[in-house]
């Protein structure tokens, strides 16, 4: 079954490589798949599926009322959109603002209001809001993290009770995970685009893979295998290294793999690791590790994962807060592998202009590992609506809720995607199908976005060569997981 990615990706490549006239490029075996869908349409056009979704909401009328998002500063572009010019060089800028110029139009007309939006301190603005109702604003796009802790205090309304349909294309699943008695309070899709730019990805040098090729094969070709595991990777990064000659190992040597503090969690993750499983699977969230299976395959991780960054020399990660060395590194052709978040990739297209470099997923655990998984840092952004909108009102709100987010998938996710592709001259077609890997399959587990304790526990360990912390370190933060989840429910409970 084609992903609801792939179909847009595919619409995008189509009318970019007829722009641009140009074709994948690498090696000669570096071919993708057809991914051409009966389903995709022509730029401006609806989809039948989200006509459809369109269609079903019928008619939604907020009385010509004035419907205000308010956002925090970094979600500015996911929600600010005018009707004039703001990149004179028609870049991703002008692309977006387009995009959401014209979602926030069409949210006008379906939906009879007046659209408004206003940027200010989420946080602290939301809990006047619960305590003094003004109705200045109704939806709320801030962090993860933010969300969390709004959800947390019981300043946010329940999408189920709004009557918002969360199986939809225009919503990532895995944020229904953050299901907490019986509720769900915040949701991330096609709404949002920053979630989007802090994924985890991991990107590579073309002319360093072919340098290697004889112990290097085509990542391309072993994603597709659903061969790129952690011990493939790991094995395919020694080698590599080469020391500059001034006898020490820092950001001006060249690396199988140039990394971050936060790597160690996506390995854990990307192997189908969780702190808390609170899926369909579960009817209270439970402690993934208690398993002695799962921890044990945990134990196997950080080993794999301490190797990766510390043996031979194979690894460079860049210190917290300067992050903008291992980017350097890679950008002078110094690393065969680089980790790190998508939005990195603008300035990769910015600099390395002969898209000589590559995206994929994070390796997953083993061969039988059914997806390549990754996960969006607590960062990311997501949507809520504010636990002060009247009763009265919270049909029609859903209802809005669910048009924005069918407008914005009609229109803002291509554009985003657009500018994702267009900029790097759509040299390397396969982008495309790793994008899509990447996105469909992320994790969004509660112990990276809840106050829980976690968070730290196994990333510190990896980044620690000689830490034998694991095992203590994740038994404290299991003792008061009880306490601490029975707090956040209990704040949650319905009168």
């Amino acid at each position: 079954m084609k992903t609801k990615l792939t179909k847009l990706l595919c619409l995008l490549m189509a009318g970019l490589i007829l722009l641009s006239g140009l074709v994948a490029c690498g090696d000669t075996n570096e071919g993708t798949e057809d991914k051409t869908s009966g389903e995709a349409t022509d730029e401006g056009e609806t989809s039948d599926s989200v006509q459809a979704a369109l269609d079903a909401l019928g008619d939604i009328d907020y009385g010509g009322r004035e419907f205000t998002v308010l956002y925090g500063g970094a979600q500015k572009e996911e929600n600010y959109g005018v009707n004039e010019t703001v990149d004179k060089d028609g870049g991703a800028s002008q692309i977006i603002n387009d995009a959401v110029y014209e979602r926030n139009t069409l949210l006008e007309e379906r939906c009879k209001l007046v659209y408004g939006n206003i940027e200010g301190d989420v946080s602290n603005m939301a809990r006047t809001e619960a305590s003094a109702p003004t109705g200045d604003f109704q939806f709320m796009d801030t962090t993860l993290r933010d969300q969390a802790a709004l959800a947390t205090n019981g300043y946010l309304y329940d999408f189920n009770a709004l009557g918002i349909d969360l199986d939809g294309e225009w919503w990532d699943s895995g944020t229904a995970n953050f299901v907490l008695a019986d509720g769900v309070y915040f949701m991330t899709g096609s709404t949002n685009t920053r979630d989007d730019g802090v994924t985890y990805v991991l990107i590579f040098n073309k002319d360093l893979r072919k340098t290697y090729s004889e112990t290097v094969p085509n990542p391309y070709d072993t994603v597709k295998a659903w061969e790129w595991t952690l011990d493939h990777f790991n094995t395919v990064i020694q080698g590599i290294s080469n020391d500059n000659g001034d006898g020490k190992w820092d950001e001006l040597d060249t690396y199988g793999f140039i990394n971050t503090w936060e790597y160690g969690n996506t390995f854990f993750l990307a192997s189908d690791l969780r702190y808390v499983i609170n899926d369909e699977t579960v009817d209270y969230p439970e402690l993934f590790l208690s398993s002695s299976s799962n921890m044990e395959k945990a134990l196997n991780v950080l080993e794999l994962s301490r190797a990766i960054y510390h043996n031979n020399n194979a690894s460079f990660m860049s210190p917290p807060g300067e992050e903008i060395k291992g980017l350097t590194a890679f950008k002078e052709g110094r690393g065969l592998f680089y980790g790190e978040v998508a939005q990195y990739l603008s300035a990769l297209n910015r600099e390395m202009t002969d898209g000589n470099y590559g995206v994929l997923p994070v390796p997953k655990y083993d061969k039988a590992q059914e997806f390549y998984r990754t996960w969006t840092h607590d960062s990311g952004s997501a949507f809520s609506v504010t636990s002060a909108i009247p009763e009265k009102d919270a049909e029609v709100i859903g209802q809005i809720m669910s048009a924005y987010a069918i407008l914005s998938h009609q229109k803002l996710k291509p554009a985003y995607y657009d500018t994702m592709l267009k900029s790097r001259g759509v040299q390397d077609a396969e982008s495309a199908e790793m994008l899509d890997l990447i996105f469909q399959n992320r994790v969004y587990d509660l112990a990276f976005y809840f106050d829980l304790g976690f968070y730290d526990v196994f990333k510190s360990n990896v980044n620690n060569a000689n830490s034998e912390k694991f095992a203590s370190s994740y038994s404290a933060a299991a003792k008061s997981f009880d306490r601490k989840l029975k707090t956040i429910l209990r704040k949650l409970e319905k009168d």
